[in-house]
């Protein structure tokens, strides 16, 4: 019976047991998913703040003195108006294909100042202000 014993406890261990789980379904595995790439898409709505400084050159000449016409024109000097702006911008994308086109209304407060004393009339002074400025601008790119 010991010799019995041994030889049953031997087979298990060496694996010429039976199987106990035949009920179980075989394990499938799925393969994972491709990778793909990210599109991008420009389209959609965007809004947004900016703010900076800016300048200009302005010259300015004297066509009429008051009374007649002045040929040829006299130069009255020139200056350069700078200052501070502050605003937004709204618009709007769209993508075709590789294409991309859109469209963008703009609006800043500006404090550009500039001035200088004219050269025809010492006493006098050519002055420069911008309080605001507004762009409407299309766009067009490649992606």
């Amino acid at each position: 019976m010991k010799k019995f014993l041994l030889v049953t406890t031997a087979a298990i261990a060496l694996g010429a047991a039976p199987a106990v789980a035949a009920d179980l379904p075989a394990q499938t595995y799925s393969r994972a998913p491709a990778i793909v790439a990210p599109i991008y898409d420009w389209s959609g709505f965007y809004i947004g703040i900016n703010g900076g400084g800016g300048f200009s050159h302005n010259c300015w000449d004297l066509t009429n003195d008051g009374f007649a016409p002045v040929v040829p024109s006299v130069s009255e000097g020139c200056h350069d108006p700078s200052g501070a702006t502050f605003g937004g911008q709204i618009g709007y994308r769209w993508q075709s294909a590789a294409f991309v086109f859109g469209v963008e209304a703009q609006g800043n407060w500006a404090d550009f100042r500039g001035s200088n004393t004219s050269l025809f009339f010492n006493t006098d002074q050519n002055q420069t202000r911008v309080d605001s400025f507004g762009l409407f601008t299309g766009q067009i790119g490649y992606a």
